[in-house]
């Protein structure tokens, strides 16, 4: 057994290496919270691209932050043209393609720039953290940071901050080769003073087209909701949100779980299942770097679907199983 006198010497001999390693971690954590704060603070205009499954999407964005709250409208450049103005009330999709306006009392999910965690100490042990150097983008210097998962259950990240204003220009979503399955960047990027009213409203006439407005409706019930227990998920997930919704492509009540690691996050839909519908996910789909697997349990319907690896959505549909109805 070593002596007390050797153990404070090897002690003695950590510390400064522990410290040197926390130090990277927390100029890394600096800079995320700095990019949050520049997502929802600067007034900016700009183009950027969306790139997935072979398929770029090229935007034109204009944001504005002021007492008056946050406002923001996108411009598709190509395609049909259409716009989604989002303001802290909610958000309107406007589609000249089908003549129609979608409104929404919330904030959708998917954000441009997308949105990181501020703090990572609790996500050290899931995922690595490096600053990877400074690099050219939109014209602008910026400082690359790269996530990297621990294991094969989530993708990782690569990004690229602004160094002056912290504004995320950049990111690559990568799958388990290091291949980027989702991508975002600013080709032009302008900041602003100020963001005149009328650069916020939407040039297409929508007027005569059809509007479908989500309402929160009152909470709905499953007949007999079954109970669930999820015998496996990926190290460091957590259940996030649990939910009765109606999804469009259902007459049914739909139980809505969410898991999430702090970073990543995958949703577990149970629906009732009163006839076999074809429509139903059977095995696995793909879009981009959304993977969903489906499958039938009993009287009902598992999908599984979220921003990671084929692997996780797979393991987890299998992982799901009804209770006895006497637990």
């Amino acid at each position: 057994m070593p002596s007390s006198r050797s153990s404070l010497l090897v002690l003695g001999l950590l510390l400064p290496i522990l410290a040197l390693a926390a130090e990277p971690l927390k100029e890394v954590e600096a800079w995320l919270q700095k990019m949050q704060r520049a997502a929802h603070t600067l007034n900016y205009e700009g183009t950027f691209v969306y790139g997935h499954d072979n398929n770029l999407t090229s935007m034109r964005i204009i944001h504005r932050a002021d007492e008056r709250g946050e406002q923001e409208r996108l411009i598709a450049l190509d395609g049909s043209g259409r716009e989604v103005v989002r303001n802290d009330d909610g958000v309107a999709c406007i589609m000249p393609d089908a003549q129609s306006v979608v409104v929404e009392s919330k904030r959708t999910h998917k954000q441009f720039p997308p949105a990181f965690p501020m703090r990572i100490d609790n996500l050290t042990a899931i995922y690595r953290f490096r600053l990877a150097g400074e690099q050219q983008v939109a014209g602008r210097t910026t400082q690359r940071i790269d996530i990297q998962p621990r294991d094969a259950y989530r993708y990782g990240h690569r990004l690229w901050i602004d160094r002056e204003t912290g504004l995320l220009l950049k990111t690559h979503l990568v799958d388990e080769q290091g291949q980027a399955v989702e991508q975002f960047m600013f080709t032009r990027i302008r900041f602003l003073d100020e963001v005149p009213d009328e650069w916020l409203q939407p040039t297409v006439d929508a007027s005569r087209f059809t509007r479908y407005e989500a309402r929160s409706d009152a909470p709905l019930v499953m007949d007999n909701p079954p109970g669930v227990t999820i015998g496996w998920m990926p190290p460091g997930f957590y259940e996030d949100l649990q939910r009765m919704q109606r999804l469009p492509a259902s007459t049914h009540p739909v139980e809505h779980l969410v898991f999430s690691d702090g970073l990543a996050s995958v949703s577990v839909f149970l629906e009732e299942e009163v006839e076999r519908d074809a429509a139903n996910l059977i095995g696995a789909t793909r879009m981009g770097a959304v993977n969903a697997h489906g499958r039938s349990l009993g009287d009902y319907h598992v999908t599984v679907v979220g921003e990671v690896p084929h692997l996780t959505v797979q393991k987890i549909s299998t992982a799901v199983r009804l209770k006895p109805d006497d637990d």
